[in-house]
């Protein structure tokens, strides 16, 4: 609340300038509209068009006040070394970024870079990040000693699979204050990769025909290929500001981020990337497969991770249309198009399903077939060896990624690395995002602990908590029910 003290004159003189308000939508920013030949093609009904049409308008009326990725000189003039810089390098740095037109946090700092990744196939990706910069540095052991600050490397959850989704290219930096913030507030420097394929679209060319070279593929849901970008993000930071940053890193994941900072520990057994200190993995995408037998509506987004899966293997090997039907593949199509992320594809679904629940967007054999067996080989996480300490937290009713899934994965992994350090924390009915809240005191704790040189308890342990919840678990406020929006008037704020 801002206290006004105005004097006669000035009310007087406010009220005589004063303009009309106009009450402002969520999707204040934007007046896009399918095409007659995109409803056709996706087979949309007219209701279905116009909802997909305000998702899209909602989504890019929150895009970051640089606009599209594909117009933003930052993601697509790539320095000459792009091509054949080694992983971990940084390409490019935009220290400072306004923050005016995002909702981030106050007393918080942005700057962009662009970094060097490795794909799953082992190529070199440029990939975009953001870093959040505290205002007032925490101190840890480690800072204490070299005067830097502590670094955080954040693996968001699933936001889509284009371009446009980079949550660096996003006003709220898309998972807001349910790590990135907070972990800044906290005192930690956060850089935050947005994946390779979103944010920066195109490989850079050898050539000098002054082209852009062909599309990065989002690996959607390939947690090998992700844990690769939160791992090199952290090492491209330090080198982006080695005077500022500690080169100390702890690893942190939710959803799709969870399972890319399980897989970063894993890969971090051969990448030994310098001052790595330990991962966290909450909710995290372990295995698909197991997923979508818990919950068979979750097959569906192997319409956002189709193209990965293609490109996963070995030219000619794997076809779209051994993962979707004709539909599924004009609805892949139309978010590409259209460059909607999980907004418009929620909505697209809801349109298309709520018209015709048969309609098959998914080829009937593709889970019987050894194909996603074979892919969740190459790309999961968990049941493997790590470079611990390593913190799980689940939370018991996520629908997402549900709770035995996440189990089944620790023990297995604590089964065959009995001497590796794993916390497992289950939270009594938590559900998909709630579990960063809930378990917020726990993973704050246990980040602070890595930096000041605590040595972690070896082997498995486990926890589970809720139970000495002051008031009946019934009673707590359960998922997400608000966003953050931009502000146009000064009255929304006030």
């Amino acid at each position: 609340m801002r206290l006004l003290l105005l004097s006669v004159a000035s009310l007087a003189a406010l009220s005589a300038a004063q303009a009309p308000l106009s009450p402002q939508t969520d999707t204040f920013n934007s007046n896009f509209a399918l095409t007659a030949a995109q409803i056709s093609a996706a087979g949309l009904s007219s209701v279905a068009a116009a909802n997909v049409a305000i998702a899209a308008r909602f989504e890019r009326s929150n895009w970051a006040p640089s606009g599209s990725v594909f117009a933003d000189p930052f993601y697509l003039n790539l320095p000459a070394n792009a091509a054949t810089a080694p992983a971990g390098s940084v390409l490019k740095v935009e220290a400072f970024t306004d923050t005016t037109g995002y909702t981030i946090a106050p007393t918080l700092a942005l700057s962009r870079i662009i970094y060097q990744s490795r794909q799953l196939n082992g190529s070199l990706a440029p990939v975009s990040a953001y870093i959040l910069w505290p205002y007032h540095p925490r101190r840890s052991l480690a800072a204490r000693l070299n005067g830097s600050i502590p670094l955080v490397s954040w693996g968001h959850g699933s936001v889509g699979s284009v371009p446009e989704c980079g949550p660096s290219h996003i006003r709220n930096l898309w998972n807001q204050f349910s790590a990135p913030y907070e972990l800044a507030l906290a005192g930690y420097a956060v850089v935050a990769t947005d994946y390779a394929g979103l944010g920066v679209p195109w490989f850079p060319r050898n050539d000098s025909d002054g082209l852009y070279g062909v599309n990065i593929t989002h690996q959607f849901g390939a947690s090998a290929a992700a844990g690769n970008d939160v791992l090199y993000a952290a090492q491209a930071a330090h080198a982006a500001f080695p005077d500022l940053l500690t080169r100390d890193f702890v690893v942190v994941g939710h959803s799709q981020g969870g399972g890319a900072a399980w897989a970063a520990a894993e890969r971090q057994l051969t990448a030994q990337v310098p001052g790595y200190l330990g991962a966290v993995a909450a909710a995290p995408l372990t295995n698909a497969l197991e997923v979508i037998q818990a919950n068979p509506g979750q097959a569906l987004g192997f319409i956002l991770s189709a193209r990965g899966i293609v490109a996963a293997f070995p030219p000619g090997q794997v076809a779209l249309s051994d993962i979707l039907t004709t539909d599924g593949i004009a609805i892949m199509r139309l978010l590409e198009q259209v460059q909607g992320c999980s907004s418009v594809f929620g909505t697209l679904l809801d349109g298309i399903f709520s018209a015709d629940p048969t309609r098959q967007l998914l080829n009937p054999q593709l889970l019987s077939s050894s194909l996603v067996q074979r892919y969740q080989n190459l790309t999961g996480a968990g049941g493997k060896d790590f470079s611990g300490p390593m913190l799980v937290v689940q939370g018991d009713a996520d629908p997402a990624v549900p709770e035995p899934v996440t189990t089944h994965t620790v023990n297995l992994t604590c089964a065959s690395y009995p001497q590796r350090s794993l916390h497992y924390v289950r939270a009594q009915s938590v559900g998909h995002i709630p579990v960063m809240y809930a378990t917020r005191q726990i993973w704050l704790d246990w980040i602070e602990d890595r930096f000041a040189g605590v040595t972690p308890s070896s082997g498995c342990s486990y926890e589970y908590i809720g139970g000495n919840a002051p008031r009946p678990l019934a009673q707590y406020q359960g998922d997400l029910n608000y966003f953050l929006e931009y502000s146009l008037s000064p009255y929304q704020v006030a």
